[in-house]
């Protein structure tokens, strides 16, 4: 599936599938409409679309034959015999997988016909549309684009550690994610950096109809270019010395194809 970026930067849905039957197209999130929602519900709604079997399986000693044995969408039905998911402890805090998914579908398809099909691991929308392993990986694609992001990332862990050597790896994970949390951009920062960082105030009322993707390249715009004017004064102080060559803004802020 092409993404046309053009269409992408001034809000226009992406095209999934067109036909007679159906028009299924992934929508971008208006900041009205996660404001309303608050933030942490609207991240819970991104992680299907973000989510790996690396995250998923992260630690596990046999993690290769789990990621070749596994799609991520296969995770959302797989139930043990208490009827959960490997995902509604790990990922989603109890609530169940599937459910999470189809939420997060309805969001960014704007659609309320969302049917679950568990015995054949499908999903129906519109009547007519069915989301298998291949179609869940076009749909990724589309919300991963329209919301500017990527899959997870996290650091592997080291092939053929002993016990204490894992141990002391799992205990450094737990505190780069306690430094990460504290060090996080929240959606709040984000507003407060476009409204008063960039050269000109913008009002509340235009940042709520700001789409998800614009806001959040407003932010990477205004800061790419602060990033170059102070480097910049250091590159022409005195009291510094710089050797790297400082890349113009413009290199900073392009969005490309």
């Amino acid at each position: 599936m092409k993404v046309d970026m053009l269409k992408v930067r001034m809000g226009r849905p992406i095209d999934v599938s067109i036909t007679d039957k159906h028009e299924v197209r992934v929508h971008h999130p208006i900041m009205r409409e996660i404001i309303d929602l608050g933030e942490e519900e609207f991240q819970k709604m991104v992680v299907p679309f973000t989510l790996t079997t690396d995250a998923v399986f992260a630690g596990a000693e046999n993690i290769d034959e789990l990621n070749s044995k596994f799609h991520i969408y296969d995770l959302f039905f797989l139930e043990d015999e208490k009827g959960k998911t490997i995902l509604d402890d790990t990922v989603f805090d109890g609530k169940n997988a599937l459910d999470v998914l189809c939420d997060s579908l309805s969001f960014f398809l704007r659609t309320d016909e969302i049917l679950p099909l568990k015995i054949r691991r499908k999903i129906g929308v519109k009547g007519s549309y069915v989301i298998d392993n291949k179609e869940f990986d076009l749909l990724r694609k589309a919300v991963q684009t329209v919301l500017g992001r990527g899959d997870i990332e996290f650091e592997k862990p080291p092939k053929n550690m002993s016990k204490r050597q894992r141990d002391i790896w799992i205990k450094l994970q737990k505190g780069r994610r306690r430094r990460a949390e504290r060090d996080a951009v929240y959606l709040q920062d984000i507003i407060n950096y476009v409204q008063f960082g960039g050269r000109s105030f913008i009002p509340d009322k235009d940042i709520e109809e700001m789409t998800y993707y614009k806001l959040n390249n407003a932010y990477r715009s205004i800061m790419g270019v602060d990033s170059y004017l102070t480097g910049l004064q250091y590159k022409l102080s005195q009291k510094f010395e710089i050797k790297e060559e400082i890349k113009h803004w413009a290199e900073t802020i392009k969005i490309g194809k």
